[in-house]
Protein backbone atom coordinates (compact mmCIF):
# COMPACT_ATOMS: atom_id res chain seq x y z
CA UNK A 1 0.00 0.00 0.00
CA UNK A 2 1.16 3.70 -1.12
CA UNK A 3 1.01 6.63 1.61
CA UNK A 4 1.23 9.63 -0.55
CA UNK A 5 2.41 11.31 2.45
CA UNK A 6 2.77 10.73 5.86
CA UNK A 7 3.96 13.30 9.18
CA UNK A 8 7.02 12.72 10.39
CA UNK A 9 5.99 12.59 14.00
CA UNK A 10 4.69 8.88 12.73
CA UNK A 11 7.75 8.14 12.44
CA UNK A 12 9.39 8.10 15.73
CA UNK A 13 8.52 4.53 16.75
CA UNK A 14 10.20 1.07 17.47
CA UNK A 15 12.24 -0.61 15.31
CA UNK A 16 12.53 -4.47 16.08
CA UNK A 17 15.97 -5.70 14.71
CA UNK A 18 19.08 -3.43 13.25
CA UNK A 19 18.54 -2.94 10.04
CA UNK A 20 20.86 -3.57 7.45
CA UNK A 21 21.36 -0.81 5.17
CA UNK A 22 23.32 -1.44 1.61
CA UNK A 23 23.78 1.45 -1.52
CA UNK A 24 26.12 2.27 -3.60
CA UNK A 25 27.50 4.71 -1.09
CA UNK A 26 26.37 2.34 1.73
CA UNK A 27 24.67 4.58 4.08
CA UNK A 28 25.19 4.21 7.89
CA UNK A 29 22.34 3.91 10.28
CA UNK A 30 21.86 5.44 13.35
CA UNK A 31 19.40 4.84 16.41
CA UNK A 32 17.15 8.21 17.47
CA UNK A 33 15.12 8.46 20.30
CA UNK A 34 12.53 9.80 20.93
CA UNK A 35 10.55 9.86 24.48
CA UNK A 36 7.12 9.29 22.88
CA UNK A 37 7.67 6.11 20.99
CA UNK A 38 11.33 4.36 21.58
CA UNK A 39 13.37 4.73 18.70
CA UNK A 40 13.78 4.32 14.58
CA UNK A 41 17.06 3.35 12.26
CA UNK A 42 17.80 6.59 9.92
CA UNK A 43 20.13 6.39 7.51
CA UNK A 44 21.07 8.51 4.90
CA UNK A 45 18.90 7.54 2.16
CA UNK A 46 16.35 5.04 3.56
CA UNK A 47 14.20 5.67 7.16
CA UNK A 48 12.49 1.61 8.19
CA UNK A 49 10.35 1.83 11.14
CA UNK A 50 8.36 -0.78 12.40
CA UNK A 51 4.88 -0.76 13.86
CA UNK A 52 4.02 -3.38 16.53
CA UNK A 53 0.91 -3.93 18.27
CA UNK A 54 -1.13 -6.10 20.82
CA UNK A 55 -5.36 -5.69 20.06
CA UNK A 56 -4.41 -2.39 18.45
CA UNK A 57 -2.33 -1.05 21.12
CA UNK A 58 1.37 -0.17 20.67
CA UNK A 59 4.33 -1.41 21.59
CA UNK A 60 7.35 1.14 22.75
CA UNK A 61 10.96 0.81 23.94
CA UNK A 62 9.24 0.57 27.64
CA UNK A 63 7.30 -2.17 27.08
CA UNK A 64 7.39 -5.69 29.35
CA UNK A 65 6.94 -7.31 26.08
CA UNK A 66 10.23 -5.67 24.39
CA UNK A 67 13.42 -6.97 25.33
CA UNK A 68 15.86 -4.36 24.30
CA UNK A 69 19.12 -6.59 25.47
CA UNK A 70 18.17 -9.11 22.96
CA UNK A 71 16.44 -7.18 20.86
CA UNK A 72 13.03 -9.34 20.47
CA UNK A 73 9.64 -9.05 21.22
CA UNK A 74 8.13 -11.46 23.54
CA UNK A 75 5.01 -12.89 22.40
CA UNK A 76 2.52 -15.11 24.54
CA UNK A 77 1.52 -18.47 22.50
CA UNK A 78 -0.61 -19.97 24.72
CA UNK A 79 -2.50 -18.38 26.64
CA UNK A 80 -6.18 -16.60 24.91
CA UNK A 81 -6.38 -14.24 28.08
CA UNK A 82 -2.65 -12.71 28.06
CA UNK A 83 -1.98 -9.48 26.94
CA UNK A 84 0.64 -10.33 24.42
CA UNK A 85 -1.11 -13.20 22.92
CA UNK A 86 -0.03 -14.26 19.48
CA UNK A 87 -3.40 -13.73 18.04
CA UNK A 88 -3.62 -10.32 18.74
CA UNK A 89 -0.34 -9.17 17.52
CA UNK A 90 -0.19 -7.16 14.38
CA UNK A 91 3.59 -5.76 12.89
CA UNK A 92 3.73 -3.20 9.87
CA UNK A 93 7.20 -1.88 8.52
CA UNK A 94 7.27 1.77 6.53
CA UNK A 95 9.99 2.31 4.08
CA UNK A 96 10.75 5.62 3.03
CA UNK A 97 13.92 5.45 0.82
CA UNK A 98 15.27 8.59 -0.72
CA UNK A 99 16.03 6.47 -4.00
CA UNK A 100 14.67 3.14 -5.87
CA UNK A 101 15.18 0.50 -3.67
CA UNK A 102 14.35 -3.12 -3.27
CA UNK A 103 13.69 -4.88 0.18
CA UNK A 104 13.70 -8.47 2.01
CA UNK A 105 12.58 -9.40 5.17
CA UNK A 106 13.52 -12.53 7.18
CA UNK A 107 11.07 -13.50 10.77
CA UNK A 108 13.90 -14.72 13.10
CA UNK A 109 11.22 -16.51 15.51
CA UNK A 110 12.23 -18.39 18.43
CA UNK A 111 9.62 -20.75 20.61
CA UNK A 112 10.23 -21.63 23.54
CA UNK A 113 7.96 -24.56 25.34
CA UNK A 114 8.67 -24.33 29.28
CA UNK A 115 7.32 -27.84 31.46
CA UNK A 116 7.05 -27.15 35.20
CA UNK A 117 6.96 -30.19 37.42
CA UNK A 118 5.22 -30.13 40.41
CA UNK A 119 7.73 -30.56 43.45
CA UNK A 120 8.51 -30.10 46.96
CA UNK A 121 11.26 -28.27 48.84
CA UNK A 122 12.75 -31.73 49.43
CA UNK A 123 12.42 -32.94 45.86
CA UNK A 124 13.18 -29.95 43.56
CA UNK A 125 12.52 -30.63 40.05
CA UNK A 126 13.96 -28.05 37.39
CA UNK A 127 12.10 -27.00 34.17
CA UNK A 128 12.51 -28.48 31.39
CA UNK A 129 13.07 -25.85 28.56
CA UNK A 130 12.77 -26.84 25.01
CA UNK A 131 12.82 -25.25 21.94
CA UNK A 132 9.80 -26.14 19.22
CA UNK A 133 10.57 -26.28 14.94
CA UNK A 134 7.67 -26.12 13.12
CA UNK A 135 7.11 -27.83 9.47
CA UNK A 136 5.74 -25.62 6.25
CA UNK A 137 2.29 -24.62 6.59
CA UNK A 138 0.12 -22.87 3.54
CA UNK A 139 0.71 -19.33 1.79
CA UNK A 140 -1.31 -17.58 4.82
CA UNK A 141 1.99 -18.09 6.90
CA UNK A 142 5.30 -17.18 7.28
CA UNK A 143 7.93 -19.95 6.31
CA UNK A 144 8.43 -22.94 9.49
CA UNK A 145 6.37 -20.41 11.78
CA UNK A 146 2.72 -20.04 13.17
CA UNK A 147 2.79 -16.51 12.40
CA UNK A 148 0.48 -15.57 10.08
CA UNK A 149 1.44 -13.09 7.40
CA UNK A 150 -0.23 -9.65 6.75
CA UNK A 151 -2.63 -8.69 4.18
CA UNK A 152 -1.33 -8.20 0.42
CA UNK A 153 1.99 -9.51 1.59
CA UNK A 154 3.13 -11.93 -1.32
CA UNK A 155 6.83 -11.78 -1.29
CA UNK A 156 9.17 -14.65 -3.24
CA UNK A 157 10.93 -16.39 -0.59
CA UNK A 158 14.22 -17.68 -1.04
CA UNK A 159 15.71 -21.32 0.35
CA UNK A 160 17.29 -19.12 3.64
CA UNK A 161 13.67 -18.41 4.41
CA UNK A 162 13.74 -14.16 2.87
CA UNK A 163 11.21 -12.78 1.74
CA UNK A 164 11.70 -10.49 -1.11
CA UNK A 165 9.13 -7.69 -2.26
CA UNK A 166 8.31 -8.33 -5.95
CA UNK A 167 8.68 -4.46 -6.37
CA UNK A 168 10.49 -1.70 -6.14
CA UNK A 169 9.71 1.09 -4.13
CA UNK A 170 10.54 4.32 -5.87
CA UNK A 171 12.14 7.22 -4.63
CA UNK A 172 9.81 8.92 -1.91
CA UNK A 173 6.78 6.44 -2.06
CA UNK A 174 6.57 5.63 1.70
CA UNK A 175 5.08 2.38 1.40
CA UNK A 176 3.58 0.53 4.35
CA UNK A 177 4.24 -3.18 4.33
CA UNK A 178 1.59 -5.28 6.58
CA UNK A 179 4.34 -7.74 7.67
CA UNK A 180 2.45 -10.29 10.62
CA UNK A 181 -1.46 -10.16 11.33
CA UNK A 182 -1.67 -13.15 14.53
CA UNK A 183 -1.02 -16.46 14.52
CA UNK A 184 -2.16 -19.96 15.57
CA UNK A 185 -2.30 -20.67 19.44
CA UNK A 186 0.30 -23.64 20.62
CA UNK A 187 -1.34 -25.98 22.74
CA UNK A 188 0.16 -26.53 26.03
CA UNK A 189 -0.84 -29.40 28.65
CA UNK A 190 -1.10 -28.95 32.14
CA UNK A 191 -2.26 -32.07 34.65
CA UNK A 192 -1.35 -32.90 38.30
CA UNK A 193 2.35 -33.88 37.34
CA UNK A 194 3.25 -30.64 35.29
CA UNK A 195 2.15 -27.61 33.53
CA UNK A 196 3.74 -26.10 30.37
CA UNK A 197 4.06 -22.53 28.99
CA UNK A 198 5.06 -21.32 25.07
CA UNK A 199 6.71 -18.18 24.55
CA UNK A 200 8.21 -16.78 21.02
CA UNK A 201 10.65 -14.20 21.20
CA UNK A 202 10.94 -12.29 17.82
CA UNK A 203 13.20 -10.25 15.42
CA UNK A 204 12.76 -8.94 12.28
CA UNK A 205 15.61 -8.34 9.59
CA UNK A 206 14.77 -5.61 6.98
CA UNK A 207 17.77 -5.40 4.21
CA UNK A 208 17.03 -2.47 1.88
CA UNK A 209 19.42 -1.99 -0.95
CA UNK A 210 19.56 0.50 -4.08
CA UNK A 211 17.62 -0.80 -7.02
CA UNK A 212 19.70 -1.73 -9.70
CA UNK A 213 22.51 -3.29 -7.33
CA UNK A 214 20.40 -5.94 -5.74
CA UNK A 215 21.82 -9.37 -7.47
CA UNK A 216 25.58 -7.70 -6.81
CA UNK A 217 24.31 -7.43 -2.77
CA UNK A 218 22.59 -9.86 -2.40
CA UNK A 219 24.08 -13.01 -4.94
CA UNK A 220 21.28 -12.94 -6.56
CA UNK A 221 20.56 -13.73 -10.45
CA UNK A 222 19.73 -10.98 -12.39
CA UNK A 223 16.07 -12.68 -13.23
CA UNK A 224 15.27 -13.64 -9.92
CA UNK A 225 12.11 -11.16 -9.68
CA UNK A 226 10.98 -12.96 -13.01
CA UNK A 227 9.94 -16.10 -12.02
Amino acid sequence: MKIPHLSRRLLFVMILFMTVISTSLYAYAYFENSNDYGFVIKTGEFEVTAYISFNDVAIDINSLYYDAVSDVIIINAYDEESENYIGNLKVDILIDPNIAARVRIKLLDEWELTRTYASSEENPIDPLVEIIYHSAKSSDYHPFSLLKVGIDYQPIYDSNAYGYLTEIIDSGQATLIHLIDGGDQYQTRENEVYYETCYVHLRIITEVVQANRFAEIWQLNTDFFDQ
